[in-house]
């Protein structure tokens, strides 16, 4: 009996798992800790190829198939784009070893070996005939060749015509940059860039951060000599401006709302010159011990870790509050494919009310004259503007600012007419940010 390959076996098992509604980040943290480099990166490549293409995989799939490969058991099924990507996309993965490696998997789950190799076989003979030229709509071509749901490409191309909206599904299947953030309390980036590579690390600069390097070729982060003395933390360029945005100054009171795993609230702290005190709030006990863990090791001393809900916390009066708020996170799935699969069109409508609720809460702990910085990671404007603008119908004595003046000059073009900061679709080697910078007038 052939050995079970680990790798796949892994890759496998995760898929299944992210079908079921699991997360892929977490579960390939957890995995991998196990495997060497080479095994880690091939299981990372495994699943994340494998989810940027699933759609594809299953109308290529269901070419060589008797019927629908959406119809057989969920192992079965995940065992086929496993290997399908493989085939079709990894040309230094032979053949045979896509195949047979499946067809053992197939063995310990689905039982279904036989059907396995037939139709992975038939898909490798007839791989050069296969024709994307079947489609009933321009939503239909766009969704399978670029494996994202229709309801979300219709939402786009309302919006932005069917030309942006392919370039921005064909961006969103590219690797997503490793990019981390220089600790200016310790180093600065000319600093950090060699220290890096005299370990190996291959970097370049990041375009619109000045404080950002983005990492070609690492050994793994937690190995390096400037991750253990908190020169660095990882976090995307687009985010990193957002901390921008709120301007605090040393000796302020600062609240982050929905605050883990610290990378705006550390950046703030940065910029403070570690004076003042910032309340980092979340509700994620778990995802609050990476606050503490990142504040210790960059050597931040002003945040305190809060277990509480935004939306109801009542504590202090603030100078300056950020609002890091729960949305659909539809402007990271270049970076978390996984999410295309596990959120459905009324996610937007879900998180408006949470939203909304967070925002009338925070708002009120502001001192007049203070500035409230409203931030997602999504590309919706129900969860964006939408809700900024019905914020400040209910609340006059607050204005929407202008934050141009506080960006980097290479990044200021990012702030559009209104004064919002946005990175979607304009900015295609940025993650999908939005950013409003509120103030509160003083009514003295």
């Amino acid at each position: 009996m052939a050995l079970i390959d680990k790798p796949r076996q892994t890759a496998l098992e995760i898929l299944r798992h992210v079908e079921n509604g699991g997360f892929a980040d977490s579960l390939l943290d957890k995995a991998r800790a196990v495997f060497d480099q080479r095994d880690s990166a091939f299981i990372l490549e495994l699943v994340y190829g494998t989810l940027r293409n699933r759609k594809r995989l299953d109308w290529v799939l269901d070419r060589f198939s008797a019927r629908p490969v959406e119809e057989t058991d969920a192992w079965t099924r995940n065992i086929f784009r496993l290997a399908a990507y493989q085939l079709l996309f990894l040309d230094r993965v032979p053949v045979h070893a896509a195949i047979d490696t499946a067809v053992e998997l197939a063995k310990t789950h689905g039982q279904k070996n036989n059907y396995v190799n037939g139709l992975l076989r038939n898909l490798d003979r007839g791989r050069n005939r296969i024709s994307f030229s079947e489609f009933a709509s321009p939503v239909e071509r766009l969704s399978v060749l670029y494996s994202h749901p229709e309801w979300l490409i219709r939402r786009w191309m309302q919006r932005f015509g069917e030309e942006i909206t392919e370039k921005t599904l064909a961006n969103n299947n590219l690797h997503a940059p490793l990019v981390i953030r220089t600790n200016l309390l310790k180093t600065t980036r000319e600093e950090l860039k060699t220290s890096l590579a005299s370990e190996g690390v291959q970097s370049k600069e990041t375009l619109y951060s000045p404080l950002g390097l983005e990492l070609i070729a690492s050994p793994p982060l937690h190995t390096l000599s400037a991750y253990k003395r908190g020169w660095f933390m990882v976090q995307d360029e687009a985010a990193q401006l957002i901390g921008f945005l709120p301007a605090p100054h040393p000796g302020q009171m600062v609240l982050d709302a929905c605050a883990a795993p610290g990378g705006k609230a550390t950046h703030l702290a940065e910029r403070m010159q570690n004076q003042g005190s910032i309340i980092a709030i979340d509700t994620d006990s778990e995802r609050m011990k990476r606050i503490t863990e990142n504040t210790k090791r960059l050597g931040i001393t002003i945040i305190n870790p809060v277990k509480a809900d935004a939306s109801r916390y009542a504590h202090g009066r603030y100078d300056s509050i950020l609002i890091d708020a729960p949305c659909s996170g539809l402007g990271l799935l270049r970076r978390h494919p996984d999410g295309r699969w596990n959120k459905r069109e009324s996610i937007t409508r879900e998180c408006e009310k949470i939203q909304e609720r967070i925002l009338e809460n925070c708002s009120s702990l502001l001192k007049p004259g203070g500035v409230l910085v409203y931030a997602t990671c999504t590309t919706e404007p129900e969860e964006n503007e939408d809700r900024i603008q019905a914020f400040l119908r209910a609340h006059p004595e607050f204005s929407l600012e202008d934050s141009r003046g506080l960006l980097p000059a290479s990044a200021q073009h990012l702030v559009d007419a209104q004064g919002y900061y946005r990175t979607f679709p304009h900015e295609p080697s940025l993650d999908g940010f939005f950013g409003a910078r509120l103030i509160k007038r003083n009514t003295l």
